[in-house]
C-alpha cells in the first residue's frame, strides 16, 4: 500500500491512542519476528509508559491524512552510570511500522523527527540496542567507541549497542555503563 508521503503527520501519541499503538507494535513485531516477540514488545512498551523515564513528547506516531496510525517511535530517559555521577540521556526504546507501510520512508521520518526533537529539548545523545545495519543509517555508531558500555555486554557483546550523538562533545571524558532494554 502506498500513500502520499507529504500527507503523513508525525506527532506525540495521545492517551486515547495507546491501545491502537500497542496493537501496531504487536503486529509489526509479530509479523517480522514471532507472535511471542510481538507480545513481548507490546507489553514492554506498556510498562515503559508507566516509568518516570517516559517522555510523552518523545512518544511519537506517524499518522496518515485519514487518521490511520501507521508507525511509532519512542525515546525514554536512561542514565550513563559513571564512577562519580549518573548522566541522563535518552534511549530509543523501540520503533515500529505496520508491515503494509514498510519500505516507504516512514521509519526514517519518525526516527529523524524524534532525534531532532530530542536535540531541541536539550539532550545530547540517544542510545539503542538494535540492528547496526539499520540504525547506522541514522547516525548511530557503537557506544563502546565512546567508552560507554551496556550492562549486558558480557552476554551479548558490544555490537548492536549504539549511540547517536546529537551535540558534539557530549560524551567527551565520559565513561560508564548504560541500563536499557537491548533487543
Amino acid at each position: 500500500m502506498t500513500f502520499n508521503k507529504e500527507k503523513i503527520i508525525i506527532r506525540p501519541e495521545k492517551l486515547s491512542e495507546y491501545e491502537k499503538v500497542d496493537k501496531l507494535i504487536y503486529k509489526a513485531f509479530a509479523e517480522q519476528h514471532s507472535i511471542e516477540t510481538g507480545k513481548f514488545m507490546m507489553q514492554h512498551f506498556r510498562e515503559e509508559r508507566k516509568k518516570d523515564t517516559f517522555i510523552p513528547e518523545l512518544s511519537l506516531v506517524a499518522v496518515l491524512e485519514n487518521g490511520t496510525i501507521v508507525g511509532e517511535v519512542a525515546l525514554h530517559e536512561t542514565d550513563i552510570v559513571t564512577e562519580n555521577e549518573n548522566i541522563t540521556q535518552l534511549v530509543l526504546a523501540q520503533s515500529a511500522v505496520l508491515p503494509e507501510y514498510r519500505m516507504q520512508g516512514i521509519m526514517r521520518r519518525l526516527v529523524e523527527y524524534a532525534l531532532e526533537k530530542a536535540e531541541k529539548m536539550g539532550y545530547g545523545a540517544v542510545f539503542l540496542g538494535g540492528n547496526p545495519n539499520l540504525y547506522g543509517r541514522f547516525g548511530f555508531e557503537p557506544s563502546s567507541a565512546y567508552g560507554i558500555y551496556h550492562e549486558n555486554r558480557k552476554k551479548w557483546g558490544d555490537e548492536g549497542f549504539m549511540v547517536c550523538i546529537l551535540k558534539a562533545g557530549v560524551l567527551d571524558d565520559v565513561t560508564g555503563t548504560t541500563y536499557y532494554y537491548g533487543g
